[in-house]
This record gives structure tokens, sequence and C-alpha cells, in this order.
């Protein structure tokens, strides 16, 4: 293994070596604070390792991991996710007496697997980085044991993520039993090559295996039915990383997939996976958001709102050339970015007013009535994040859904586009009804105290949403730059 090799995984072994001594600190002294500001130090490391790593772009390291551009940037993305949890995880947690310890190791090892599924490029690393995240995923979401809803959650998360990892795992050895190699880059040649309708009908139902066990960690419809449960029981934290670090991971795994697989160029007219995403999308962006408009839940409303935030991603699968590529990768990666700074700053909110120790998190929206004449800051705040997930302009999100439209008209996918302005509609109107409430009469009874540090981050990220979509030239050009890999 070169020098050059190591350097490229850079980042995944200051995580590795993190988790170890974190072990060790937990052996010589048990401290939540202590515990905390190490994970939170690590994560830090590991997010200034990928300045070194530039020279090593567009490097294969072994036969499993490939870092290009685009898994560079969602790596870097992952980890700022998961350090905004780290922050945040503290005042939620602080009021228990028990030390925390074992929280934050689960957190760097969701971590880790999410960073290895980022510069993933072989069906190998991409189960290990799953199974990784997952079975610390389920840790999390049972995390405090004395909610009833949370062990249910736990419980129907450790099922369905067995069941999907069952059909992921069907699907690759159908993949392989067909190409006879689990390198991505390997199946496109296999692809084009052989014109055995039988060896491309393994192929294809191996594909749509792989698929649909990606749908269900990415709560596609109609894979999605554990979602608002899960979100609804899990602790406002581990919600929020499920929301953001975990399926910013799994979408990267299947936008490679798909693209290093060229199954959007055909050989034959017919395009059968090209009808599945197709169909999976339509359903995901019209059954999301319409089981959005009834939820008084905001941890609820997130869910269904996520589905159908994975269904405009799912656009850009849909291109019909090479020259299209380019494209779809600047749209996927920019929509990740603005929906992870959205999502991030409504869970900071619900995670800084919510208490472990309590029955529940503070997730009911209509709580929040009236909230801007308390706290004009955390409700701005709050209405620059529903107005971004909406895509209105002079947001992030409005700029992320202009990529998605150009992507969907340069490829003529009408009924996608169609289905998109449709949601986009429906989730408008669900969205501004939690605004609607902000700036209704004040309510007393719920006032949300939140210290310095939460305030810093909320204002940091919704100044960031602003500055995206007022100036989106800021990031566009490293958005381009990182999305072509061009800095090998």
């Amino acid at each position: 293994m070169s020098s050059l090799e190591l350097l490229a995984i850079l980042p995944q072994l200051v995580l590795s070596l993190a988790i170890v001594l974190q072990l060790l600190l937990i052996a010589v002294k048990r401290s939540t604070l202590m515990i905390q500001a190490f994970t939170a130090i690590s994560i830090v490391l590991a997010g200034t390792a990928h300045y070194l790593i530039m020279p090593a772009i567009n490097t294969q390291s072994t036969i499993l991991f490939y870092l290009d551009g685009f898994s560079l940037a969602i790596s870097v993305l992952v980890l700022f996710c998961a350090f905004i949890v780290c922050l945040v995880s503290g005042r939620y947690l602080k009021v228990s007496q028990e030390v925390h310890d074992e929280y934050y190791v689960l957190l760097l090892l969701v971590t880790l697997g999410a960073s290895l599924l980022a510069i993933s490029n072989h069906f190998a690393s991409v189960f290990l980085g799953l199974e990784l995240l997952s079975i610390a995923l389920i840790g999390m979401v049972g995390y405090l044991r004395n909610r009833r809803q949370t062990l249910e959650a736990s419980f129907k998360y450790l099922i369905l993520s067995a069941t999907a990892s069952s059909i992921l795992l069907f699907g690759m050895a159908m993949i392989y039993a067909y190409s006879g190699n689990l390198n991505f880059h390997h199946l496109s040649n296999s692809f084009l090559a052989v014109n055995n309708p039988q060896m491309q009908l393994l192929f294809n139902a191996g594909s749509v295996l792989f698929i649909v066990g990606l749908a269900f960690k990415l709560s596609l419809a109609p894979f999605h039915m554990w979602t608002p449960d899960v979100y609804q029981g899990a602790p406002a934290p581990v919600s929020m990383l499920l929301a953001t670090v975990s399926k910013t991971a799994i979408f990267a795994v299947l936008i490679k997939f798909w693209f290093f697989s060229v199954q959007y160029v055909s050989p034959s007219s017919e395009q059968p996976m090209l009808n599945v995403i197709t169909f999976v999308a339509i359903a995901s962006m019209i059954v999301g958001n319409l089981l959005a408009l009834q939820q008084t839940n905001i941890k609820r409303l997130l869910a269904y709102s996520s589905i159908a935030h994975m269904g405009y991603l799912l656009i850009i699968l849909n291109v019909m050339s090479h020259q299209s590529l380019q494209l779809a990768w600047e749209s996927g990666l920019f929509y990740l970015l603005a929906y992870c700074l959205a999502t991030l700053l409504i869970f900071t909110f619900i995670c800084q007013t919510s208490k472990a120790n309590s029955e529940q998190d503070n997730d009911n929206w209509q709580h929040w009535n009236g909230l801007f004449w308390r706290s004009p800051v955390q409700a701005a705040a709050l209405m620059c994040a529903l107005l971004s997930l909406a895509g209105i302009p002079l947001t992030a999100g409005f700029i992320g859904k202009f990529y998605i439209i150009s992507t969907a008209v340069d490829n003529a996918a009408w009924w996608l586009l169609a289905s998109l302005v449709v949601g986009s509609g429906i989730g408008l109107y669900y969205y501004l009804r939690i605004i609607f409430t902000l700036f209704a009469k004040p309510d007393n009874q719920h006032l949300f105290k939140l210290n310095r540090l939460s305030h810093a981050v909320i204002v940091s990220l919704s100044i960031t949403l602003l500055v995206f979509g007022i100036l989106p030239d800021v990031i566009s050009e490293e958005v381009r730059l990182f999305a072509l890999s061009k800095f090998g």
C-alpha cells in the first residue's frame, strides 16, 4: 500500500484511532464532559485531515475505496453534521446523572461508518460501512431506555434495518453472479458488454434488490413505514443524526452505484431501471408530502418531509446521456448541503429545548405558538430553515431546487418535474402553517431558553442558509469542482 493510498483514507484512520482512544479514556476516567470534548476534537481533526488529502484526490485506495472530489465533499458534510450533533447532545443529556460515555462512542462509530460509505467503491466496503452505521444507530435510537417510545422505535429500526441489509446483500450476490466483480467501476464495462437477455435480467434483478435495500435505509416510498415512528421515538439528537449523516452517506452510495454502473444508458430501449427510479421518486414526493400535512409532531413531520426530499433528489438519477452527468453530480451535492443545513437548524432547536429525562421531546410545533414575540432570533432562525426546506427564494433550498429542476429539464423528465411542482406546493402549505404559528398570539405557557452556544449554532446555520441562497456563487464553484473531481 503506497503512502498516497494511506493518505486517501486519512480521515477514516483518524476516526478509527479516536474510537480506540475513546475506549481507553473511558477505562481511565468516566466523565461525560471529557468524552464529549474528546469526540468533538476528534471530529474536527478528521475534518481538518481533508485539507491534507487534497493531493490524493482521484486515488484508488486498495480495491475497496476510491477518493474523488464528490466523496471528499460528502465526507466533509458528514463530519460537519456529526460535529453539530455532538455539540447539541451535551445540553440534551446534561440533566441525567448517568455518565454518557458510550453515547459518544456510538456517535463516532456512526460517523466512521458514514465516512467509509462516502468513499466506498466496492460492495464489500459498502456493506461494511452500512452495518457499522446501522448497528451503532440501533443502540443510539434505544439509548433512553426509560422511554417506552424509544424502545419501540429501536426494536422497529432493528428489524427493518436487518431486513433491508438482507435484501441488499441478496442483490449484491446477484450482481456478482452476473459480473464476477464487486467493484462499481467494473460494472459499467460488464453492463454494456453483455448482450445476453437472461444475464441482463439477472443484473437488473440484483440492481432492483440493491436499490430496494438502500431505499429502506433512505426511507423512500413505499419503504418508508418505519421512518415517522423511529424519528418520533428516538432521542432528538439521534433523529438529527438519522436525518442528516445517515441519509447523506447512503444517498452518496446510491448515486455512485447508479452513475458508475451506467444503468441510465440502457442497451435496450425499455430502460427498466429508469422506470423503477421514476416510480419510487414520484411516490416519495407525493406520499411524503401528503402524509406530512396532518402532522402536529415536528419530528414526524420532518420524517415525512425527508421522504419527499429524498424523492426530489432521485430526479438527478434520471439522466439520458453522459453530457448531463456534470449537472447531476452538482445538483445532488448542493441539494444535500442545503437539506442538511436546514434540518440541522430545526433539530438543534428541538434538542436544545428538550431534556433527556422527560417523557418526550419538545416536538409539538403548536407549542411554538407566538415564539416570534418572545424570541425573535429563535423564530427568525426557524423560519429561515422552514423556508429553505420549502424552496423559497433567497434561501439555499431555492438554489438546490433550481439545480434539481435544471437537471429535470435538461433530461426532459417532465413527469418527475410535474411531481416536484405538486409536491413542493403541498410542502409549502405545511411549512407555512408552522411559520404562521410562530407569529400567532403569544402563549406564555411555553418558554424556550437557549444558551449562548445554542444561539450561536442556530444563528450561524440560518446565516449560512441565507448567504448560500442570496450569493450562491460563494459556494457553487466549489460544489462544481468537488463534483467534477478537478483537484487531482
